[in-house]
């Protein structure tokens, strides 16, 4: 690991980027935000880093490890602005991707729509070659159909050719040669491979993710050297880390290499590993929802026992936003999100009822929310918070930029409230109170899809926007508390620093459980783990320490779809371990469907997870605050909108740095840092625990269901 003091870590996010840097000598933090740079996200990452260490007089030289979170392969998808894409697969499985399989999300929608396959038909090429489902070669590969695809593809300008050949995850020997036959024929094409990226079984969604793959690879590679170039002349370590859909970080070389669709989810992941992070610290047991409120959107994720739940199964670029099988699949470890197009810059909107709407279109960084002045004028939810009082224009990101009121107002009027016939700090409202009521609404429906009782639940909020509207959502849900942490404006930088260096691989490996080869199965972990230590030493060096989080995919004979069995933490992969398998699969399938599973059904396993992770020393970042009283963190009060209260009234405004330790306030208040405000209503009251969070407690009235 780095030995010079400070760690750097950045994420871009569709509105800012953010800095965060930590000094290992003694877990201090220091903090940056700027505006992103959607043109090229590489540009702002560079100012960002720059002016943090610049404003805080920390040499470059002094910092030895860059640690990346990014939206950029996510956006390359939502967008359709990945690279020209062709597809070689096995002869009568051109059309898999448009197949899918034959299952509608809505069965009552009429106009059902599916996401369009990122490689249109006439960039779907076959090969003549066929493996049974054992790896068995039905016929081989005839390497005279290999020349004529790859000519057509390339005829058509595709500069990425994904590869799926059936059954390659029991046997990749077809798919390695016409590797090797491709590059030959085009050498300056990348390529993915879907036995690299996704090898296990169901063909559809592991050509779905090798599609993926190869139609970000191209712009992630372009990005990363951009940024890795940047980095070399500013003076910082020019290989930076890169935070992994996982939770995990991985080198940027062996990630854009090898599968960059793995850092699909790279921001968000970030901030729900800091979530986790701040659970911990702040809440007993560490259950909470995971609050990421930013320019652009919003995403939650569950928190319990103080860690991120994981999914194997994941989908991007949703047609429809709450609905599974509305996206394109996934076969990689994501930490399980659940993301909404409501930020603070989300544009507020009359539908065509002439009813008022939030989102998902945002003004972004570019032009940015109509009180930003740089040329935007459709109101936002910015706008709105800026209306209602709960920003102070002279204020945003410290005194650093100003917010135009007259603007906000203007857009708020001219587009909204005159048709409306409204006045417009009622419609305002109205703007805070929708975009609030739709992320609880999936709050809600996220929770109830995993059988969770939210009022044991804690809410940690942050992204720029979250604590803006953290308290209000969490009246709505019933929960009695509210931590944000402290940097909650640049949580997901926070998240990078605290993130582990891991990997996470799988071994396709289909056998009755009473009849498994135990030798082989501690063969292919061991493999596993060769190959995951590998990664990481990329990015740690030679002779880290790691520990490996041994998994078992398993289900019901016959059954078609499977559970997740984690086998116990250093326990032996032998027979021994059976008992132990069988009574967490029960666990674990009652979970998942509610009831345990038929009796006399024999188990049967799928395949073979490995989590391998070099943990980091065990750091606790210290929360700069000093020792003052209550009186001096008050610094004046400002006119707010709270309806429970009557509409305006006036509320205290706080020094979120000066707050001492302890002491109770209470609301209506805004507690104001640099880069967020904290809004508290009335009724509540709010505290700094011994860790520096922001803890707001809720009245019992209000936490009730």
């Amino acid at each position: 690991m780095a030995t010079a003091p400070y760690r750097l870590a950045i994420d871009v996010g569709g509105t800012f980027t953010d800095v965060v840097v930590v000094d290992d000598r003694d877990a201090s933090l220091r903090f940056g935000k700027v505006l992103s740079t959607p043109a090229d996200p590489s540009e702002g990452s560079l100012a960002g880093a720059t002016d943090t260490l610049a404003r805080h007089a920390i040499a470059p030289g002094d910092v030895g490890e860059v640690i990346h979170a990014t939206t950029v392969a996510t956006n390359a998808v939502l967008e359709r602005k990945g690279a020209a894409t062709g597809l070689i697969t096995t002869k009568g499985f051109r059309d898999a991707l448009e197949m899918g399989r034959e299952s509608r999300y809505d069965i009552y929608d009429l106009g059902l729509r599916l996401p369009e396959p990122l490689v249109p038909r006439q960039l779907r090429t076959e090969v003549d070659e066929r493996l049974d489902h054992e790896g068995g070669v039905v016929r081989a590969l005839d390497e005279a159909t290999v020349a004529p695809a790859v000519r057509r593809l390339l005829d058509a300008g595709v500069r990425a050719i994904a590869i799926s050949l059936l059954h390659s995850y029991v046997n990749p020997a077809h798919e390695r040669r016409l590797v090797e036959l491709v590059r030959a024929a085009a050498p300056d094409v990348e390529i993915s491979v879907s036995h690299e990226v996704a090898g296990e079984v169901r063909e559809y969604e592991r050509t779905s993710t090798v599609v993926v793959d190869a139609y970000v690879k191209p712009l992630v590679r372009r990005y990363v050297e951009r940024l890795a170039d940047g980095l070399g002349r500013a003076g910082l370590p020019a290989q930076p880390a890169l935070m992994l859909s996982h939770g995990g970080v991985g080198s940027a070389t062996e990630v854009v290499k090898r599968f960059p669709v793995r850092m699909i989810e790279s921001g968000p992941a970030a901030g729900a590993i800091a979530a986790a992070f701040f659970a911990r610290q702040a809440l007993p047991g560490g259950d909470a929802i995971a609050f990421d409120m930013g320019g652009t959107t919003a995403k939650m994720s569950l928190i319990l026992d103080g860690m991120p739940s994981v999914t194997h199964q994941y989908e991007v670029a949703h047609v429809h936003r709450f609905k599974h099988g509305s996206g394109i699949p996934l076969q990689i470890s994501a930490i399980e999100l659940l993301e909404i197009g409501a930020g603070g810059g989300s544009i507020a909107h009359l539908n065509d009822l002439g009813l008022l709407n939030v989102g998902p279109h945002s003004a972004g960084a570019v032009p940015g929310p109509a009180c930003y002045g740089r040329g935007g004028d459709r109101p936002t939810v910015t706008d709105a918070d800026l209306v209602l009082g709960y920003l102070d224009p002279g204020h945003f990101l410290g005194g650093e930029m100003k917010l135009d009121v007259a603007a906000a107002r203007g857009a708020i009027d001219r587009t909204l409230a005159q048709p409306l016939g409204m006045a417009v700090d009622a419609v305002a409202w109205g703007i805070h109170d929708v975009v609030n009521e739709s992320m609880a609404a999936a709050i809600r429906a996220h929770a109830a899809e995993k059988g969770v009782d939210l009022r044991r639940f804690g809410l940690v909020a942050f992204g720029g926007a979250g604590p803006l509207h953290a308290e209000a959502i969490a009246r709505k849900l019933g929960v009695g508390r509210v931590v944000c942490p402290f940097g909650a404006g640049v949580a997901s930088a926070i998240g990078c620093l605290v993130a582990s260096p891991a990997a996470d691989l799988v071994s396709s490996y289909a056998a009755l459980l009473p009849a498994a080869d135990w030798p082989e199965i501690g063969r292919r972990f061991a493999a596993m783990e060769r190959d995951a230590g590998a990664m990481i030493a990329a990015l740690v060096g030679e002779g880290a320490a790691t520990v490996l989080h041994a998994a078992f995919e398993m289900r019901c004979e016959g059954q078609g779809y499977s559970v997740i069995v984690e086998a116990p933490l250093g326990a032996a992969v032998d027979a021994g371990l059976r008992p132990e398998l069988e009574s967490r699969f029960v666990a674990a399938y009652a979970r998942v469907y509610g009831h345990r599973p038929p009796r006399g059904v024999a188990l049967e396993l799928v395949s073979l997870r490995a989590r391998v992770e070099h943990p980091r020393p065990p750091r606790e970042l210290r929360l700069w605050r000093p020792a003052t009283t209550g009186a001096a963190a008050l610094k004046g009060r400002r006119r707010a909108y709270f309806p429970s209260a009557g509409g305006y009234v006036e509320a205290g405004v706080y020094d979120r740095y000066a707050l001492p330790g302890g002491e109770w306030f209470q609301g209506p208040a805004i507690v104001e840092e640099r880069e967020t405000s904290t809004v508290v209503g009335p009724g509540a009251r709010f505290h700094h625990d011994e860790a520096g969070h922001l803890v707001i407690e809720l009245p019992a009235t209000e936490a009730a269901p």
